[in-house]
């Protein structure tokens, strides 16, 4: 399966992006009642958002936001407070990530977060990752995020924006600390964390080379091992 991923930049990917949310969030889970009716709630950071989609044999597959941090804030200031982890630091926020139903299970979803990291290292070297999540069924966070790395800044809450949803949780990367972990014999034992950060220094290289480079037309996603 050959994965390519873009920014979203013309009014056809805008659209595959709100096709992907209808079919993802409204008529598969049936969380939201109309995908466009978003503009006070999942889109109000879109003036500073970049959307990647994944792209399987020219069809939108999937697609992540990453949100950097601006004076306008991040959509998770809304529920915690993140200005101590703000100060020094470089944040962003991955938000919306989805794959149509019929390709799950296929690790695409895997591949648009690797982009979003490798997005926001290239162009905006962060030092901290947020994402606003589902908790699994102990209402904690899931094992998935735990093994990279992410740790809870808050309690879980109910998101009134998903109907329907599992609680909702807060949490925070930290890049820096995630990489040195990937570096470590346990650390190069975790299939996620080689996944994500075992060629950190390889791609995050390319900011330093190109300070505005951005997701290519045709970057084809990596295997996950």
């Amino acid at each position: 399966m050959n994965v390519t991923f873009r920014l979203a930049r013309t009014e056809a990917e805008r659209a595959d992006v709100l096709r992907l949310r209808d079919a993802v969030y409204v008529e598969d889970q049936g969380r939201l009642a109309d995908a466009a009716d978003t503009a006070a709630t999942f889109d109000r950071f879109d003036a500073h958002a970049e959307y990647i989609l994944g792209y399987v044999d020219g069809e939108a597959a999937g697609t992540v936001k990453v949100v950097p941090d601006s004076a306008a804030g991040l959509p998770c200031d809304d529920t915690v407070d993140v200005s101590a982890l703000r100060a020094g630091n470089r944040l962003v926020e991955f938000g919306h990530l989805m794959t149509l139903p019929s390709m799950r299970h296929r690790e695409i979803g895997m591949a648009l977060m690797r982009e979003a990291v490798i997005h926001s290292a290239r162009k905006h070297d962060m030092t901290h990752i947020l994402g606003d999540f589902f908790v699994d069924d102990s209402e904690g966070l899931r094992g998935f995020y735990k093994e990279i790395g992410f740790f809870a800044l808050h309690e879980p809450y109910e998101d009134a924006r998903f109907k329907g949803a599992p609680l909702s949780l807060v949490a925070a990367l930290d890049v820096t600390e995630a990489v040195s972990r990937a570096r470590t014999p346990e650390g190069q034992k975790s299939r996620l964390l080689q996944y994500f950060f075992g060629d950190y220094d390889t791609y995050k290289s390319d900011y330093d080379t190109h300070k505005h480079e951005e997701v290519a037309d045709a970057d084809p996603a990596p295997t996950a091992g």
